[in-house]
């Protein structure tokens, strides 16, 4: 499993590297945005369990750092690419038959990000993304999460950044114990942030 988690992480690092280094050097055909988002996130297993009163939910702040990377940006309208990493401190974990626990969340993610500029310096994008991460160090989770987003210019390069995402894991991989997956009491992540970022590039002048 940690040969797996490796290769997953080597591959989601390749294809983000190779795809904003090609045509690097030529800022007007490839766009670059870094960012950083600081969250308030909650996770909760009522989605997937019948009865409340064995509900889990987590709640917490989380720090993010990710990057986007488009090509030829000039059409005003286009699908990139997008990863990032989340490191998430929990403050409130109840649950009795199922807990998430307190140890800090660890999650990385990557996909396809869809941008528009319907504004002069707001930028608005819609990314699709896959996780993998882990709550208790016990396992890996693997999931699917949806992040609307808002990017407001102070200037050509510098931005403020609002989010919402949703997420939901579809499978947990135990490190020990008796089944190789487990698909039961799986958590969904609601986040809000609110950050910066700096954009190189000339879709953002």
């Amino acid at each position: 499993m940690k040969k797996i988690c490796s290769l997953f992480l080597l591959f989601s690092l390749i294809v983000t590297s190779l795809f904003a280094a090609n045509n690097a050097q030529n800022y007007d055909t490839i766009s670059l945005y870094f960012h950083g988002t600081v969250m308030a996130d909650a996770f909760t297993s009522s989605l997937s369990l019948p009865s409340k009163e064995d509900n889990a939910n987590r709640e917490g702040i989380a720090v993010k750092v990710g990057l986007d990377a488009f090509k030829n940006e000039d059409l005003g309208a286009k699908f990139g690419l997008t990863a990032d990493f989340a490191f998430d401190i929990p403050f409130r974990s109840v649950g009795d038959e199922v807990s998430y626990g307190k140890r800090p969340y660890l999650g990385l993610s990557s996909g396809l990000i869809f941008r528009s500029r319907p504004w002069d310096y707001i930028d608005i994008s819609l990314g699709v993304k896959g996780v993998i991460s882990t709550l208790d160090y016990e396992s890996i989770n693997l999931g699917l999460t949806i992040e609307p987003q808002a990017d407001i210019y102070f200037d050509d390069y510098i931005y403020l950044k609002v989010s919402l995402s949703y997420g939901s894991d579809f499978v947990r991989f135990p490190f020990r114990g008796e089944y190789f997956l487990e698909r039961s009491n799986l958590p969904s992540h609601f986040t809000l942030g609110v950050g910066c970022g700096y954009a190189f590039g000339g879709y953002s002048k």
